[in-house]
């Protein structure tokens, strides 16, 4: 195997593989590679909604720190590159393709990887060759049998439960918490935000079985929008007034998150509330209510399942004069409520277009759609270019078109806009919006996911 395309082109055959949870294979593989995950600390992360953005948040304070922080994340939106960062900088396509070739030798002797579990394995050994500080790793599905979960972190994180991915994780509150829970180690401090109810209760157990601290948020861990900014009160900061670089007031909670993890690190790590506020400022997630500009504006936001879609809803009755929704959504598992989340947003605005995402993951069909729920009026396209193109082209300056449904359409049509005459800022840029484009912009090409 020669070069970076080839190298995707066989990484990318794992994604037809399906889903296996389990941690067999993912120890075997890091055992043969010399256990490196086990050479840096480590933050883990798990949750149904947030997880991404409290990841990012957290790496963001903690490089304001001076570490050299290392960033596992997932799915990719344009490239499988993005989900190996240190600080501001993605994994280089050479380091990727040494780190595909290097596992490949042992899965020509028979190892076994499932694209996540390959992914997980390039992570931890390319953090370990680089050296980082810490390593701040987010679950891919569920926490107890995810690739993830061979780590011991520092602090361990749940963001939230509520229904998804039924078919593998359980179809109860509970059984769900089951899974994101076993991400719990022993007298391993845990912060948290699923509030009361059965979530709580099978997490709260866990940690009193295993001695593991609790810091829930709304008890440990409190914060607020203030006059000023987010205020915040926890085990040792208090903080008023801190600028959030992320939109939305959903981020309100994975901010209190973060920096709650973060003060369960202090043992270890010196983190300052100037790191505290300059990360949270600094701090960006492609995808996730990211606006760009153009002949009108589009709001891109990842929401793909009951809880986000609210909280994109939340974000779009901030946003002004709504116009038109590009939606399509993936459902592999089968189980998901594509015509609940469509109903929470579509009354918002005048003009709606469901098509399909591109993506290896089996999108919901037109088909599908006409025969469960398809709102007054709308238009049906099945080709994301095409209705990404009638979108725009309905929406004048001031208007906004909103993108969601799925990761794979937002990464989709990210890359359509930013080849195109669209502009990104951050939303505590001023001035050139061109001077404010993230690091992550840089060196990303069409095709890297392998399904765009």
């Amino acid at each position: 195997m020669h070069g970076y395309r080839s190298a995707l082109n066989y990484i990318n055959r794992f994604q037809f593989y399906g889903l296996h949870l389990g941690l067999e294979r993912i120890v075997s593989i890091l055992e043969a590679l010399g256990s490196p995950e086990e050479t840096y600390p480590s933050v883990h992360v798990a949750g149904t909604n947030g997880k991404g953005s409290t990841c990012a948040m957290i790496a963001s304070i903690l490089q304001a720190a001076g570490y050299r922080v290392g960033l596992y994340t997932s799915p990719h939106l344009s490239s499988l590159r993005e989900r190996f960062r240190i600080g501001d900088t993605m994994i280089s396509e050479g380091e990727l393709t040494r780190e595909i070739q290097k596992i490949r030798h042992f899965v020509e002797r028979g190892y076994e990887l499932s694209y996540f579990e390959y992914s997980t394995a390039i992570a931890m050994d390319w953090f370990a060759e680089k050296g980082v500080d810490l390593a701040v790793i987010e679950t891919g599905l569920g926490g107890r049998l995810d690739a993830t979960n061979v780590i011991v972190p520092l602090v361990s994180v749940i963001t939230n439960v509520s229904l998804e991915h039924q078919s593998h994780l359980g179809n109860t509150i509970s059984k769900i918490a089951r899974e994101k829970a076993g991400i719990i180690k022993r007298e391993i401090p845990v912060v948290t935000g699923v509030g009361n109810g059965p979530a709580k209760e099978v997490i709260l157990g866990k940690c009193l079985r295993l001695n593991a601290p609790l810091w829930e948020l709304g008890r440990d861990i409190q914060i607020r929008r203030g006059k000023e900014g987010l205020d915040y009160q926890g085990k040792l900061f208090k903080i008023n007034g801190i600028e959030l670089g992320l939109k939305g007031s959903h981020q309100v909670a994975n901010a209190g998150l973060a920096i709650g993890a973060c003060e369960g690190l202090t043992g270890q790590f010196e983190i300052t509330e100037t790191a505290i506020r300059k990360g949270c400022r600094d701090v960006y997630w492609p995808g996730r209510g990211e606006m760009f500009y153009g002949s009108c504006r589009v709001l891109l936001d990842g929401a793909h399942n009951i809880d986000g879609v609210r909280s994109l809803k939340g974000l779009l009755l901030e946003s002004g004069e709504l116009h038109s929704l590009l939606w399509g959504c993936t459902d592999e598992g089968g189980d998901k409520d594509f015509v609940g989340m469509l109903r929470q947003v579509a009354p918002l605005f005048r003009e709606v277009i469901i098509t399909e995402p591109p993506g290896p993951r089996a999108p919901v069909t037109l088909d599908r759609w006409r025969e469960s729920y398809v709102p007054d009026e709308v238009v049906m396209e099945q080709d994301w270019q095409k209705a990404l193109y009638r979108a725009v082209g309905s929406c004048n300056k001031t208007d906004l078109l909103c993108v969601a449904g799925s990761l794979y359409l937002i990464g989709a049509v990210r890359e359509e806009l930013m080849e195109g005459s669209f502009t990104w800022t951050h939303p505590l840029c001023s001035g050139d919006q061109r001077a404010c484009l993230p690091p992550l912009r840089q060196s990303l090409h069409r095709g890297d996911c392998g399904y765009i």
